[in-house]
């Protein structure tokens, strides 16, 4: 991009006319800015402030037998008896809760807002296809908050937890639990642009999205085939066996990967929706 207040003129056709465009002023508004410094500092906080504090209040003279029993977990009570996957279990489940809240906020605002600024007509009368719109920048919220709250606070962790085991964290599982942690966050922000596709206002919207975020989850017990298209049990313990997500985390092998299919697979439901509605939208 020449200038964040302009477009220029790109050889792409069909959906694909003004992805580039777009996505170039959308992350520029982000990386350009302290947004991004602002957004990877209160999440520093919230998450590898409070895994930090509670691997400080570990003994040392437990963690070298806490850290060797990680494949032997099975149950949650073995969790709360190992301070160490109890500090990674507390750290995911602030992942699994508050990244959604934060991508449900971006969302509504990248479509609610522009619509009822005026922004999104004033776009669509350029060269610009109703895809494109979509697609942009939700890949520009997604990169976004994968880098700032994902991969940046992993790292940090990742740190954190093999310095204070003294050895190196198990990274093929770490990357695992912190790719789940990416797929729920996706979940929420792709069904945030598919609500913002269908209503004109902010609260059906808001209100159902984190309905679906801080109330869905204990719908897990009474209706537990739910938990094959949500993310809901990725880091949430439904029964006294461990989350899939922490399970992983810990190094042990999967069980079963269904619900990260199945969330996947609502990601592009999602998607498809906001897209398909969007399409037929009057501006």
């Amino acid at each position: 991009m020449e200038t964040t207040n302009g477009l220029r003129n790109l050889n792409e056709r069909g959906w694909r006319v003004g992805f580039a465009n777009l996505f170039q002023v959308t992350s520029g508004s982000f990386w350009r800015t302290k947004k991004w410094l602002i957004q990877t500092g209160i999440w520093f906080l919230c998450l590898n402030g409070m895994l930090a504090s509670l691997l400080m209040q570990i003994p040392a003279d437990k963690l070298s037998q806490a850290a060797t029993s990680f494949g032997n977990i099975r149950t949650m009570e073995a969790i709360q008896g190992n301070p160490i996957a109890f500090a990674v279990m507390m750290f995911l489940t602030v992942c699994s809760l508050a990244l959604p809240i934060a991508a449900i906020v971006a969302g509504q605002e990248a479509i609610i807002g522009e619509r009822q600024s005026g922004t999104a007509a004033w776009l669509l009368s350029k060269p610009v296809s109703r895809p494109a719109f979509i697609l942009s920048k939700l890949a520009a919220s997604a990169v976004g908050m994968l880098v700032t709250a994902v991969v940046i606070q992993g790292a940090v962790a990742y740190s954190m937890l093999s310095l204070r085991i003294g050895a190196p964290w198990p990274i093929a599982g770490f990357l695992g639990a912190m790719g789940m942690t990416f797929l729920n966050l996706f979940f929420y922000l792709t069904l945030t642009y598919m609500l913002g596709s269908l209503f004109t206002s902010r609260g059906p919207v808001l209100g159902i999205s984190l309905t679906m975020a801080l109330v869905g989850p204990s719908l897990l017990r009474s209706l537990p085939v739910i938990k094959d298209i949500t993310p809901w049990a990725f880091f949430l313990n439904v029964t006294d066996e461990v989350p899939l997500g922490l399970a992983i985390a810990l190094g042990q092998p999967p069980v079963s990967i269904t619900c990260i299919i199945g969330a996947a697979l609502m990601c592009l439901v999602f998607t498809a929706v906001a897209l398909l509605h969007f399409q037929r939208e009057d501006f």
